[in-house]
């Protein structure tokens, strides 16, 4: 499997931020009927499967953690509930291509802690063969 790079703006100085790695992935709730399709950011300093942004948490709101974790950051520990969802790899059309079985979703606690982007983390890269 491959993951494709995307560029990443430009600084307030005019310098330009390096490209980012993404892959897109499909959350499925079956208890619910829904799935959540979209754009991640590819992350090899996170350890975990994935570190949810807010729509993420929304989408995972009335259904239950199965632990809470703690996550160390520079100077700052974040409490997360964690969830176990299946998830799919898909493609650039959002159609779904490999089953990822259930990950676990990590959902931050506190405000300002939950990322602007879902985040994929080296327990999912080492699990698959996932290249550039």
């Amino acid at each position: 499997m491959r993951y494709r790079y995307e560029e990443d703006g430009i600084l307030p100085n005019g310098s330009t931020l390096p490209e980012i790695p993404v892959m897109n992935l499909v959350f499925v709730r079956r208890d619910v009927r829904r799935g959540l399709a979209g754009e991640t950011v590819v992350d090899t300093g996170f350890d975990e499967s994935i570190y949810a942004n807010t729509q993420l948490a929304e989408f995972l709101e009335g259904s239950m953690p199965v632990k809470t974790a703690d996550l160390q950051t520079l100077g700052h520990r974040i409490r997360c509930e964690v969830y176990k969802v299946e998830c799919y790899l898909a493609d650039a059309d959002l159609k779904l291509s490999v089953q990822l079985r259930e990950v676990d979703i990590h959902v931050p606690g506190q405000v300002g802690d939950p990322s602007e982007d879902v985040i994929v983390g080296r327990a999912i890269l080492n699990r698959y063969l996932i290249r550039p």
